[in-house]
């Protein structure tokens, strides 16, 4: 049995392109399980019940020696807590390479908008069949970490692969499919502030120190920034729990294509305004026109702090 886990903290795509790759895997008579390393998000809730796909299941570890396909991330930090007892035998992601292995394994990068064009192509590549179950939740897994093509990461790759996933799919209103995933992102309503903050949150090091970046994708900012002061505290909390440098919440408007970042103090508050020539709006840091973390956030922290 081979397991196919994505990052910590799941989003769609992570869920999508592992559920898309057991597909494949037992297409080719691979006896395979699809895991989630955390809660399934409300956006990915949605497309699963969309397309009539089981929630996979939860863990947090596995059977020391456990063979395991790493989808939508190569670092240590994002991945299941005992990933050094675990046989990493394939890779399968959109980030640059960070893991280190101990033998040669199979590793597919590619500089895709999600790790679920990735996961299709290697299905048109193949000639193989494509349930229109499996092809429309890759299809979805593209849309959400592009944000339908409103992210700097989109290709043209991508666009071509979801109008061909749709021609399986047939979904009328691509763009009206898009805002009904997107608007059960945005409902936050019954999430805790604490688990807000984790809900899309990864950590990462720079300059030799770690620091902890989570975004809230919305249609409706104001959602999250009602909550500022919860936010603040929690976010200071965090970086205490989790012996960060800093702690970071990013607002992403959607529609608008604008941030508003909180900051877990002072010192970090002031690094953030420094890197990006942010517009401090009563402890809210405004920047327009950034909308990814991996594209537009995270190389900014690392060509600032990694010197």
């Amino acid at each position: 049995m081979k397991y196919i886990i994505g990052h910590k903290n799941p989003d769609t795509d992570t869920i999508c392109s592992a559920i898309g790759y057991q597909a494949f895997l037992e297409a080719r008579n691979i006896k395979s399980e699809a895991l989630a390393l955390g809660s399934i998000n409300k956006e990915t809730k949605f497309v699963l019940t969309y397309f009539g796909v089981d929630l996979p299941r939860e863990v947090s570890e596995l059977p020391h020696n456990s063979e395991i396909i790493l989808v939508d991330h190569n670092e240590e930090s994002q991945s299941i807590d005992n990933l050094n007892e675990l046989d990493i035998i394939e890779i399968i992601d959109h980030h640059k390479v960070k893991i280190q292995t101990d033998k040669p394994i199979r590793i597919h990068v590619e500089p895709l908008g999600s790790s679920c064009s990735i996961i299709a192509k290697k299905y048109f590549a193949k000639n193989l069949e494509i349930s229109k179950e499996v092809a429309g939740l890759l299809l979805a897994g593209i849309i959400s970490d592009t944000l339908y093509f409103r992210s700097p990461t989109t290709t043209e790759t991508d666009k071509e692969l979801v109008k061909k996933l749709n021609e399986i799919v047939e979904i009328e209103d691509l763009a009206e499919f898009s805002m009904l995933m997107f608007y059960a992102k945005s409902d936050m309503s019954d999430i805790k502030t604490k688990d807000l903050i984790k809900l899309d949150y990864k950590v990462f090091e720079f300059g030799g120190a770690e620091y902890g970046i989570g975004v809230m994708e919305t249609t409706n900012k104001d959602a999250g920034l009602e909550r500022k002061e919860e936010i603040l505290e929690n976010l200071t909390q965090v970086k205490k729990t989790d012996n960060l440098k800093g702690a970071f919440l990013s607002i992403i408007d959607i529609l608008n294509k604008e941030s508003y970042t909180l900051c877990s103090g002072n010192e970090e508050k002031e690094l953030f305004i420094e890197m990006f020539k942010a517009e401090d709006r009563e402890d809210v840091l405004f920047v327009d026109g950034i909308v990814s973390r991996k594209k537009e956030i995270v190389p900014v922290f690392e060509n600032h702090l990694n010197k």
